[in-house]
């Protein structure tokens, strides 16, 4: 299979989208559900269709799924378009598109061209059940999207399919809409502020004539939701988890806005929002509620900032973790329940220094949980040069074997080695720190905090459990070198903003201790 992927969102603490460590962190669905949500902002689908009537409400519905990301949903609901109509063609381009999820990197090549397949075998043979125009233009775009080439080439000529399209229909919504998905699809590698900015100027007329489109508002909290342009967002937020009650990720997706805010009060009631759409689907499909996942990593995120206790639900997803590991791992890399509970302990772990005992695993596979322990036992451990030098070597080979994988099944991935080896700098830091060595150990350690401050912005939680600048800061501060340790804890809080160590360590800081 062809597929791109991104790490998890939180290789070394944190996820999505793009960026935070990669592979989809979102939820997900099985393909055997049996609910269908309905409110999901398909009543502000616009667009005119030739379907047949009985092909247009799921079409309809569809389209405001696949906005709102829910593939799996908007997949089904797509099939069933199909089915009412078998030569509507906006229904397998419709399907097709929710193989691509340009803000996580990842692509599954293999299934879309299935998909468009089925509607005819040759791009000729699909174009020529185009009803209309704009339908052909709709293909020729997508047909680009999965034409040859490699997937960084292919989203650029897909932008430029998407470009065209606007300039014939600037006032076509949906049109608008996808053409700023698909700028924000070019930004590879993470967050380019001047690509993100180009989308919003895209999305921002659409906002002014259709202000409660979801694709509309999605993609602006997306171009918006870093601590920068952030308060821009706000109206986005305050409009889509309204439009798409019934959309889990609609109702996440407003707490990116309340995260680079540092509210984190909205952002827990976001989160517990969306946790709950979920879990609600889930029993409707007859499956046991989730306690990891996407949502609960920023849920617990968010209460940790506030001070709040979520230690029942870093244990409660550590028993899910426990069953994903006693089954066997998904994959090498492990992700799902594990790289979940990795994520969250490490962050609890950091906030409270209360550190898990760490999970006993059998065979090769779990690489993330693997790193993400032997990270956390050097976190724990500081003073013990033995102690971190050892999780230093588990870390240096964990991460020589996670990228030999990853070339293997995200060849094009450029955001995760980055962070992966930030982390690696870091422990290495603290192990010069741990040797006595303080001068050695603070210069490596700014360094190391310097590479982070120079990757791209992410969105959500920090990418690294515990942040090279709040380190820093705090070991300044523990020698009474107040000023340094302020200069640290406030580059700490542009990267991470509100976050309470650093709000606390700064505080001290300028206190004098």
């Amino acid at each position: 299979m062809r597929t791109i992927s991104a790490i998890a969102a939180a290789l070394l603490a944190g996820s999505a989208a793009s960026t935070s460590l990669p592979v989809s962190a979102h939820e997900s669905h099985s393909e055997e559900q049996e609910f269908a949500p309905k409110q999901v902002g398909a009543q502000f689908m616009v667009v005119e269709t030739t379907a047949n009537d009985a092909a247009r409400e799921p079409f309809l519905r569809g389209l405001a799924l696949l906005h709102n990301f829910e593939y799996d949903y908007a997949a089904e609901a797509f099939r069933a378009a199909q089915a009412a109509d078998p030569d509507f063609v906006m229904a397998y381009w419709g399907e097709a598109m929710t193989h691509n999820h340009p803000l996580w990197e990842q692509q599954d090549y293999e299934a879309a061209t299935a998909v468009l397949q089925r509607l005819g075998e040759t791009r000729e043979a699909r174009a020529a059940k185009a009803r209309n125009a704009i339908e052909a233009q709709w293909l020729g775009a997508i047909e680009t999207l999965y034409g040859d080439g490699e997937k960084e080439a292919r989203d650029l000529e897909y932008l430029a399919a998407m470009r065209a399209m606007l300039a014939d229909h600037p006032g076509d919504i949906d049109v608008r809409a996808f053409t700023g998905l698909a700028v924000l699809g070019t930004s590879h590698g993470g967050r380019q502020v001047p690509l993100y900015m180009e989308a919003a100027g895209i999305l921002e007329p659409g906002f002014m004539t259709n202000e409660f489109h979801p694709g509309i508002l999605h993609y602006l909290i997306h171009s918006y939701d870093d601590p920068v342009h952030a308060p821009l967002g706000k109206r986005m937020a305050e409009r889509y988890a309204v439009v798409a009650p019934e959309a889990g990720h609609a109702q996440h997706m407003v707490s990116h806005i309340f995260h680079a805010l540092a509210d984190w009060e909205a952002s827990e009631k976001a989160n517990i929002l969306a946790d709950r759409v979920v879990d609600q689907q889930r029993a409707a499909s007859g499956r046991p509620s989730s306690d990891c996942g996407h949502y609960n990593e920023w849920l617990v995120y968010a209460l940790l900032q506030q001070g709040k206790d979520a230690s029942q639900r870093v244990a409660a997803c550590r028993v899910a973790a426990q069953e994903q590991l006693s089954t066997g791992a998904r994959n090498r890399l492990g992700f799902g329940n594990a790289s979940s509970y990795a994520s969250i302990a490490a962050w609890h772990g950091v906030d409270t220094g209360n550190w898990p005992e760490p999970m006993a695993i059998s065979g090769d596979g779990f690489i993330l949980l693997r790193m993400m322990q032997a990270h956390m036992r050097a976190l724990e451990h500081m003073d013990d040069p033995a102690i971190v030098g050892e999780a230093l070597n588990d870390l240096r080979s964990l991460s020589g074997e996670f990228a030999q994988v990853l070339s293997q099944v995200a060849p094009d991935d450029r955001t995760s080695t980055p962070w992966l080896e930030r982390a690696v700098d870091q422990v290495d830091a603290i192990r010069v720190l741990a040797s006595g060595d303080t001068d050695a150990g603070l210069s490596a350690l700014r360094a190391a905090a310097e590479a982070e401050s120079a990757l791209p912005v992410v969105f959500g939680p920090p990418a690294i459990a515990k942040p090279s600048w709040e380190l820093l800061g705090e070991q300044y501060l523990a020698l009474g070198r107040f000023a340094e340790a302020a200069e640290a804890f406030r580059k700490s809080l542009q990267f991470a903003p509100g976050r309470r160590l650093s709000r606390e360590g700064l505080e001290m800081a300028r206190s004098g201790g």
